[in-house]
Formats: C-alpha cells, structure tokens, sequence
C-alpha cells in the first residue's frame, strides 16, 4: 500500500556487518563487505535503518564478544555506506551511517515516543559488492566492532 512518499512494508530482517578482518583488526580505508546472505535474494527492499549502541531496544543486551561490540552514534559519524543493486549499479555511494539512524524510542526532552527514521530504498540488493568504510585517517577500532543494519521489505 502507498501512502504519501511511504511504502508500507511487510517484513523486516537485522544483519551484522563486521568492521574487522580475520585477525581481528580495522584498517581504515578497507572496504567491509555485506555478508552474502540468501534472505537478500528476490526481496524488494523499501527501507533500511541503523542500530547503535545507547538508543534503547533489545540490542544493548546483546553480548556476543565474539562478534564485536555494536557501534554507537559517535563512531557511525565515521562509516560510510555503499549500495549496489541486484543490477550490479551503484544506488548508493558513500552514504553516511547516521542517515540510517533510528532515533531513540522516547524523546528524553518531550517523554514522547519518536516516529522510526528509516532511510528510503526501493529495489534489491546486491550483497556481495555493497560495503561499508571508514576513511583514512580515522583511527582503527581497538575492539571488535559490527554494524547492525535492519532491512525493510515486501
């Protein structure tokens, strides 16, 4: 159903993007590629939104040192984003991560429930060239560290 500039969407699906290599190291100005995940396949994807530590939801409680820490707000002003579609083109290029950011359930100032900010997309993706970066001359991760993404989807 449209509505306005809106899509409503059906389903939605989260996916970890590691910001570290096999050793366990960020290097900035390496590309940290999508994971090649077969949910991606035939799904028209109508948004997407990031996930940061320090913004409520069940993601705080998540404590899985073996796949990182979950970056937070000051860190995601850092990582850039890159979208390719199923086509193989460049739908987005070097998005910043904070134009995904969901802002906090409740407004601290107001106590009112903030509305969800998900970035607009309409189309497939293609995982296997999509990535995210941190420029050079950004300091490394000294931890493990991932980004959380949530895809929204028909």
């Amino acid at each position: 159903m449209v509505q306005g500039n809106n899509i409503e969407c059906l389903k939605t699906f989260r996916m970890r993007i590691p910001l570290y290599n096999e050793q366990g190291n960020s290097q900035p100005g390496q590309k940290y590629f999508f994971p090649d995940n077969p949910i991606f396949k035939g799904k028209n994807i109508v948004g997407i939104d990031a996930n940061l530590t320090g913004t409520g939801g069940d993601l705080n409680a998540n404590g899985d040192q073996n796949k990182g820490i979950l970056i937070n707000q000051g860190v995601a002003a850092y990582v850039y984003c890159t979208i390719y579609g199923a086509d193989q083109s460049e739908k987005f290029y070097n998005v910043p991560l904070r134009s995904f950011f969901m802002m906090p359930a409740i407004n601290p100032i107001t106590s009112k429930a903030n509305p969800r900010r998900v970035k607009p997309y309409f189309g497939e993706i293609y995982p296997r060239k999509s990535f995210l970066f941190f420029p050079t001359g950004t300091s490394p991760f000294t931890n493990k560290a991932y980004v959380s993404l949530t895809f929204y989807y028909n």
